[in-house]
């Protein structure tokens, strides 16, 4: 007998007794479900809030709250940093850096993007920031 088939037939005969004793992983099936299903419902679980809406959340979170008490009176500027923080300015020079994950900063940063996409509260001294009087 030719070497070169005799290989190959010990091959083929392991490879299919291997696949014959060898049970099968019982592996659970991911559910078949479209990306937009699953976009749509990811934003429908996400509730839509307006630029104002989200002003007043932001306005009233205690960080921000705190740091409106000591500057009453002044113009405040949002800024969003190059770390992923946001960054409030008053006119009298205090600054408040919110850092990234705080629930402050992440409220700020819906504000933030809610203006851009109204173009609304944008500063005209400061550019790249949205100014927030109170």
């Amino acid at each position: 007998m030719n070497p070169v088939v005799a290989s190959s037939l010990v091959s083929l005969g392991k490879n299919l007794l291997s696949r014959v004793t060898t049970p099968e992983p019982n592996l659970p099936q991911p559910k078949s479900t479209s990306f937009s299903n699953e976009l749509s419902t990811l934003t429908a679980n996400e509730k839509l809030l307006s630029s104002e809406e989200l002003k007043e959340e932001f306005l009233n979170s205690p960080t921000v709250q705190s740091f409106l008490e000591k500057n009453s009176g002044d113009t405040l500027y949002l800024e969003k940093r190059a770390d992923g923080s946001m960054q409030i300015l008053s006119s009298n020079g205090r600054t408040l850096i919110l850092n990234e994950g705080s629930e402050a900063c992440f409220t700020a940063k819906k504000f933030f993007e809610s203006c851009l996409k109204e173009q609304a509260h944008f500063s005209d001294n400061r550019p790249n920031a949205l100014e927030i009087k109170v």
